[in-house]
């Protein structure tokens, strides 16, 4: 079962008093134990103590849901990878490289349901974007840590020459891969656990720091 928490509207309250977030619980709760066949306005409304008629104030349909909590998903592995990197406490590139690898495999492990739902529960027609202009601008910031990392290696000579925009998609599917072979448990449960995760990613990007470094 999930863990996560939906606060719900006070009995002796008229209004919940924050809603959108709590929905984007409720709906993250739903899709992370049922998936998108178990997700629905009603059912996050249901979660969150409120009236059916209450989340339409917020999401037009659960479409928008789905593309709120990917949204905020992609804003908290934003900062999760900024506060690692601030957290190694060193200005060398391939240092800051490995933080922020460790930032989004942690990030993914700690939060399977987000990270899912990021990469792979939104809605696009046709292989389209996604609607939202919000929820672009929050997963090009996310992108934009990584491609900042690798661009400034190759200003700084720090990197192998090459083009930016396919050596930090390179980088980037070698994290995310690993990110979801931990949570989907191909790796075997105490691979994803603490130490033995945070070496298992160290050892990956020391191995792709072999391909990027100059």
């Amino acid at each position: 079962m999930s863990s996560i928490r939906v606060p719900r509207k006070r009995p002796d309250s008229y209004q919940h008093g924050d809603l959108r977030p709590a929905l984007i619980q409720a709906g993250l709760k739903l899709l992370t134990e049922g998936g998108t066949r178990g997700l629905s306005l009603r059912a996050a409304a249901q979660l969150a103590g409120v009236s059916h008629a209450a989340p339409y104030r917020h999401f037009r349909d659960k479409d928008a849901l789905v593309e709120a909590i990917a949204e905020e998903g992609f804003r908290l592995l934003t900062r999760r990878m900024r506060e690692e990197i601030e957290a190694a406490g060193s200005g060398d590139l391939l240092v800051r490289l490995r933080a922020s690898a460790w930032g989004y495999v942690s990030f993914a492990i700690e939060n399977p349901g987000y990270f899912r739902t990021i990469f792979g529960g939104v809605p696009c027609e046709d292989g389209a974007a996604p609607r939202s202009p919000a929820l672009q601008e929050a997963g090009a910031e996310a992108y934009g840590v990584l491609r900042g990392l690798v661009a400034e290696g190759l200003q700084r000579g720090r990197l192998r020459h090459g083009d930016p925009e396919q050596m930090s998609l390179a980088a980037w599917s070698m994290v995310h891969g690993l990110s979801m072979l931990l949570i989907e448990g191909q790796l075997g449960p105490a691979s994803a656990r603490g130490a033995a995760a945070r070496a298992l990613t160290d050892a990956t990007i020391r191995f792709l720091e072999q391909g990027l470094r100059a």
